[in-house]
């Protein structure tokens, strides 16, 4: 008589370690994704628009109402600034996001528009916010 070898008993296959694995896997994720995005200036509150395409906030160039400019909470004029943005950018003439305060007078922002531009912006956009927010 010949004896076959018994094979052993399978385990059953456990998904619950897989599971936590991949929750954790966000978890770490979404925490490093809300880090990278810079805040919002909690000094400006933004204009409204009607019909403006809804986007993430920009790491964009705040102008308060006292009319001072900031980045990443921290002041600078528009010379400044683009010496910085231009030599992140890695182009002569880059795009500048500019959020103004909606209660900021008209012939400030103009100042700021021509100040970014005079220190050799390409484009300003002034960043708003739909009715929504």
């Amino acid at each position: 008589m010949i004896k076959v070898p018994r094979k052993p008993a399978k385990r059953p296959l456990e998904t619950t370690i897989s599971l936590i694995n991949i929750v954790f896997l966000m978890l770490i994720f979404f925490l490093v994704a809300g880090r990278l995005a810079p805040p919002q200036d909690p000094e400006v509150t933004l204009s409204q628009a009607e019909k403006a395409d809804p986007l993430p906030p920009p790491d964009a160039l705040y102008a308060r109402i006292d009319g001072t400019l900031h980045y990443r909470e921290q002041p600078l004029s528009a010379e400044d600034y683009m010496s910085r943005h231009a030599a992140a950018e890695e182009t002569p003439n880059p795009l500048v996001r500019l959020a103004a305060d909606e209660s900021l007078k008209a012939e400030d922002l103009l100042r700021h528009v021509g100040a970014l531009y005079r220190a050799g912006a390409g484009r300003v956009v002034i960043v708003t916010r739909t009715q929504s927010e």
